[in-house]
């Protein structure tokens, strides 16, 4: 399809997003996706006197969330409507890199960013999460680029601390040190400055995502959500730390081992971008290694809030715009799961919370699809890049010369 034809599909459904966050499109339960917006005016109201929110354990941002927040405050008029509107910009701004992207499969990005949006929902433009992908996708466009993919990729860790797992894209090379050091000058400075000007220590933030229990919707939860529905399971959702969480037996033992096996995803991932890291790396490579990190990353997380799914929209984008990319079943699982997501919040999460039968089978089937996902996406690591599954395929069908 034309261009013309992509950016009018993605002007209309942005117009339709954009009226309905103001009430003036009907959807359904369009209050529920309007709290975010509300705590971030109660933040904004903070951050503009000088001191970040320590004392609220919602807050769980680092340092650079701030100027974020305070934005659509200076903006003026209503706040959410204001914050709807940088988001949208934000929209814009990743929809104009995957369309200025050089690479042969640009329109495929595109055009999964595109329709991704719709399948979430107008969720997107009342949440956060749409401005820290901006900077994730700015850094892999510039992975090649090695000091300002450190400077990008930092900007994003300072926004929201995922984009830090962008740095698996790096190859096995000298100048992948410039981008390292490039993005522990820029969190330094950064942090340095937030450190000197409000006089109260930047990283405080990490205190109350420390604290966090198992929320109800990550891939862990699904046993106990599954459970709640025969009766066989007897816990119950509270909402705490800014997310409704789980609260009974055996919670708490599987809250804590997430962390571990997390950490056992990542560096099972970090083993094979370095086995395929070396001279057969690519730009497609490193870019299909950073959204396997942030997916695994995801998928053994204690929480998975639907926004969750913009980051890796974002990534996914970026991959399909690599024609050589091996990621396209996972990142088509993606988009599959966050329209899944949309069903469950806002337009039936009532049902969800009741433990009734249909909405929690469908929970189910969207965190079947996100763990297949993360499954997918790192088994096609393991061939290695296309250069070096080649070189291989090569030497395995020539015979040994006869000297």
């Amino acid at each position: 399809m034309s261009r013309a034809a992509l950016w009018g599909c993605w002007l209309a459904t942005r117009l339709i997003g954009l009226l309905i966050v103001v009430d003036r499109f009907p959807y359904p339960r369009r209050e529920e996706i309007l709290g975010d917006p509300a705590i971030y005016a109660e933040w904004a109201q903070i951050l503009a006197s000088g001191s970040f929110p320590e004392g609220d354990v919602r807050w769980q941002y680092p340092p650079l969330a701030a100027p974020v927040m305070l934005l659509p405050r200076w903006l003026g008029g209503d706040y959410t409507t204001a914050f709807a509107l940088v988001a949208l910009a934000a929209d814009l701004a990743v929809m104009w890199a995957l369309t200025r992207s050089r690479h042969n499969g640009a329109s495929a990005g595109a055009w999964l960013w595109t329709v991704g949006i719709v399948a979430l929902g107008p969720m997107s433009y009342v949440r956060y999460d749409l401005i820290v992908t901006v900077a994730a996708v700015a850094a892999l466009f510039a992975v090649h680029r090695a000091r300002l993919f450190g400077v990008l990729a930092a900007l994003g860790a300072l926004l929201k601390a995922w984009p830090v797992l962008l740095l698996a894209a790096l190859p096995r090379a000298r100048r992948s040190l410039h981008a390292i050091a490039a993005f522990a000058l820029t969190c330094g400075a950064v942090l340095s400055a937030f450190a000197l000007a409000r006089g109260t220590a930047p990283w405080s933030f990490l205190d109350a995502q420390v604290g966090r229990g198992l929320e109800c919707e990550a891939l862990a939860a699904t046993p106990f959500m599954l459970g709640r529905t025969g009766g066989h399971w007897n816990g119950v959702i509270v909402y705490q730390y800014g997310s409704m969480e789980l609260v009974g037996p055996h919670v708490a033992r599987v809250a804590e081992a997430l962390p571990y096996l997390t950490v056992a995803a990542l560096l099972a991932i970090a083993c094979v971008a370095w086995r395929g890291s070396g001279r057969s790396w690519d730009v497609s490579w490193g870019c299909d290694v950073a959204f396997a990190a942030v997916l695994a990353a995801v998928a053994t997380s204690r929480v998975l809030s639907p926004q969750y799914f913009l980051w890796l929209l974002g990534l996914g984008a970026v991959c399909l715009s690599h024609r050589r990319t091996r990621q396209r079943p996972a990142v088509l699982l993606i988009l599959a799961a966050a329209a899944l997501s949309q069903f469950l919040y806002p337009i039936n999460w009532p049902g969800l919370m009741a433990a009734e039968t249909l909405e929690s089978w469908t929970l189910a089937i969207r965190n079947a699809l996100v763990l297949i996902a993360a499954v997918w996406s790192v088994a096609v690591l393991v061939k290695g890049p296309a250069e070096l599954r080649g070189r291989r395929t090569r030497s395995a069908g020539t015979p040994e010369p006869v000297r």
